[in-house]
């Protein structure tokens, strides 16, 4: 299992994920792969996947390339190529399913969508475009872990939940924060769990076809790629009764969570020839060391001045003081006594909020509570 033979690694580092692709040259296959949840620790987590590597392939020399959002300072850390993530998911798409026209591929906080055609002249798929979301996470896997939180449901229950959906209701997929108020207002009027989950993928996929291809046919064969579509098939299901797409256009790769980490691998040789196997081997040993040391943000971040808003402590100590939330007027009350009140409600679309008031308008008691997707339980826990 261990003999040397050329090895090709491909280390996607996304935004929310790291994914791990070791590619047999001989063979033509991946021989391992990793997909892991990085927490904002990508430099400890490749770190970590690397050592496991050097315990599995002992023996192994590998030739690597990075890529993916944080990819660039981890390739120049460790001594890797570095290849733009378009470039590795158009690698794998055009040496493994050349019949693709269009890629949708969903990502922790980024979306794309890229477009093929076959080259008669170069005799191959080439990508003739792409689109690619903004600063906004709306549609992409950020977006299903913020309504997952929302029903008080985890990220790998949420495509079992939306399985059992029936009804589509009307929820933004652009805006993250307007999803929330459109989630709200449909449980606040009683709207099931299993419901907002399908409708949630239906916004995925209408932001997705509307507004990230923005007007450009989504031609068959399609592949769909990345985390988000390989653990929530339904998705894809939706995706493929918005397009109306028949069986055999709809292209599920293996390993789907790792393929554009798979494109890196392949486009090494691609982009980056030479004639000598072991002329720029990678040494998981040094690249490990290397990882010991937290990878900063740039100099230049660093530089940038801290603003402050108070001069000094004092200043900042006046204004608090100046304004400070008014204290309660707590009533002293006996046993048989009788206090009258009224009671004031806001009920909003994420929280719950209520003030006691007495009859000469002194606030003697309030509540404030997040709906966590139940409005009705909070207001009878405040009342209570």
């Amino acid at each position: 299992m261990h003999e040397k033979r050329p090895l090709r690694l491909g280390i996607d580092v996304g935004s929310t994920t790291v994914k791990i692709a070791i590619l047999d040259v001989n063979e033509q296959k991946v021989i391992y792969s990793r997909y892991e949840r990085h927490h904002a620790e990508q430099g400890k987590t490749v770190q970590r996947l690397l050592k496991e590597i050097a315990e599995f392939f002992p023996e192994a020399d590998f030739r690597t390339a990075v890529c993916g959002s944080g990819g660039k300072p981890i390739a120049e850390r460790i001594g890797a190529h570095y290849v733009q993530e378009v470039v590795a998911n158009a690698a794998a798409v055009r040496a493994l399913y050349p019949q693709t026209r269009t890629a949708i591929e969903l990502g922790g906080q980024d979306a794309k969508v890229i477009f093929f055609h076959y080259d008669e002249n170069e005799k191959q798929l080439i990508a003739s475009d792409m689109r690619m979301n903004g600063s906004c996470a709306g549609g992409t896997g950020a977006f299903i872990d913020e309504v997952a939180a929302i029903l008080q449901t985890t990220s790998d229950a949420f495509e079992t939940l939306a399985a059992e959906g029936k009804i589509v209701h009307s929820i933004s997929g652009r805006c993250g924060v307007f999803a929330k108020t459109d989630i709200q207002t449909i449980l606040n009027n009683g709207g099931s769990r299993a419901d907002i989950a399908l409708s949630a993928f239906h916004a995925i996929a209408k932001q997705t076809i509307g507004g990230l291809a923005q007007g450009l046919e989504l031609k068959a064969p399609i592949i769909f790629e990345g985390g988000p579509l390989t653990y929530n098939p339904t998705l894809i299901r939706v995706f493929a009764e918005r397009l109306q797409l028949q069986e055999d256009e709809i292209i599920i790769p293996e390993h789907a969570d790792t393929i554009v980490a798979h494109g890196a691998a392949i486009a090494l040789d691609e982009l980056f020839p030479v004639q000598n196997e072991n002329a720029d081997t990678l040494s998981l040993e040094a690249a490990v060391r290397a990882l010991d040391v937290p990878i900063v943000v740039d100099e230049i971040e660093k530089r940038i001045p801290v603003a402050r808003y108070f001069t000094s402590e004092e200043e900042c100590r006046i204004w608090r003081e100046q304004h400070k939330a008014p204290e309660l007027t707590v009533p002293d009350l006996h046993a048989g006594d009788i206090l009258p009140v009224y009671i004031g409600i806001d009920a909003g679309s994420t929280t719950s909020k209520f003030v006691l008031m007495n009859e000469a308008d002194q606030v003697i008691d309030r509540y404030y509570a997040n709906n966590q997707g139940d409005p009705i339980a909070v207001v009878q826990q405040g009342l209570q």
